[in-house]
């Protein structure tokens, strides 16, 4: 079992982070299943509209935060967009080529809900919500990158 420093493990893993990460991701993920794909309600009711779009972004930026865990943990490099954050994954070998087109259809849209809010539609927050298993997905081999670091 490799020594822990101030809640970094010897690989360089910050895990009391990591593991805030992904229990945030957990719960956006659990908020996100009150909402239905076929719910009219966000076409007419403002509040869930803005409700799922901030969960949504939380989501999303969580998803940024854990792959930058991941990409100083494993010293591959700094990224200087959120995008470039799941280019280094994928050049390290970290996730695959689908996982990196997935991811970076994902951090456009969390781009748009930052910068141009007004912009996005109902039906741009339901197609969001048709990426659930790929996140999941792509936290789980996360955390399985973590666990095969710890053991060495």
């Amino acid at each position: 079992m490799r020594e822990k420093y101030w809640g970094y493990d010897a690989m360089g893993y910050d895990i009391e982070r990591i593991g805030r990460i992904t229990g945030q991701i957990d719960r956006y993920m659990k908020d996100l299943d009150l909402f239905s794909p076929d719910d009219r309600s966000l076409a007419e009711d403002r509040v869930h509209f803005y409700a799922l779009s901030m969960v949504l972004f939380s989501l999303l930026d969580s998803l940024i935060d854990l792959g930058s865990e991941i990409l100083a943990a494993q010293n591959l490099g700094m990224p200087g967009t959120y995008r470039q954050t799941f280019s280094l994954l994928a050049e390290g070998g970290i996730i695959d080529k689908n996982t990196l087109r997935t991811l970076s259809v994902l951090v456009s849209y969390r781009n748009r809900l930052a910068h141009e809010y007004g912009e996005i539609t109902p039906e741009d927050l339901v197609a969001l919500l048709s990426y659930k298993e790929e996140i999941r997905t792509f936290v789980e081999k996360m955390k399985e990158v973590v666990r095969e670091n710890q053991t060495g």
